[in-house]
């Protein structure tokens, strides 16, 4: 598939400019940002599970955001922590865990659209969260973007300060890698721009 490390840098600006734009003081940071092929992806789900919690983003979709909350190991222990001293011993532990990832991918999904639709020129909103928790239902996921295709995955990996780790899974579909080889600008505007400046701007 053609543009891959260009989409890629477009992918990973915006994402970059989101955390600036929640966390002025950089205190969450990406740390890391690679390219993974979708085959490697169902893989990892086979061997390890999968609970993900996704963002549509844009009406076709043009791509989907993930989080993978099984390992974001900080916000479970300390969760886990407050279980065993009794504190949250009255609530599902897991349902609130859910919960609170929901609202933090909620943010993040909402910034990063924002974004991406400034570098592309239109506007790009972001569906409700929906859960991807078996194999079979994140191949359907990346059978519909890639229209039975193998589709790159962008894996960022976010820490904040406290050493916690919150991987954010990029999909983009077929037909936006076909969009924006049609109409090239956003790459052209990405490349005028330093990685490392203003990214809250």
């Amino acid at each position: 598939m053609k543009n891959v490390r260009l989409v890629g840098r477009l992918l990973e600006r915006a994402l970059r400019e989101s955390l600036a734009k929640i966390d002025p003081t950089g205190k969450m940071e990406l740390s890391e940002f690679r390219v993974i092929s979708s085959s490697d992806l169902v893989i990892g789900g086979l061997l390890e599970g999968v609970n993900f919690v996704g963002f549509a983003i844009g009406d076709s979709p043009e791509l989907i955001m993930a989080f993978d909350f099984e390992n974001s190991s900080t916000i479970v222990s300390r969760l886990l922590k407050l279980k065993k001293t009794g504190i949250l011993e009255t609530y599902n532990i897991r349902e609130l865990m859910e919960s609170l990832l929901r609202e933090l991918g909620n943010v993040i999904a909402g910034q990063f659209a924002s974004r991406l639709s400034n570098s592309l020129g239109y506007e790009l909103l972001p569906s409700v969260p929906f859960s991807i928790k078996t194999v079979d239902q994140l191949e359907r996921v990346l059978n519909f973007l890639g229209g039975g295709k193998k589709l790159p995955v962008f894996v960022g990996l976010v820490y904040d300060e406290h050493g916690g780790c919150l991987e954010v899974y990029i999909i983009p579909s077929a037909d936006f890698f076909e969009m924006l080889a049609r109409y090239p600008e956003p790459f052209k505007r990405t490349g005028r721009r330093s990685r490392g400046v203003e990214y809250a701007r």
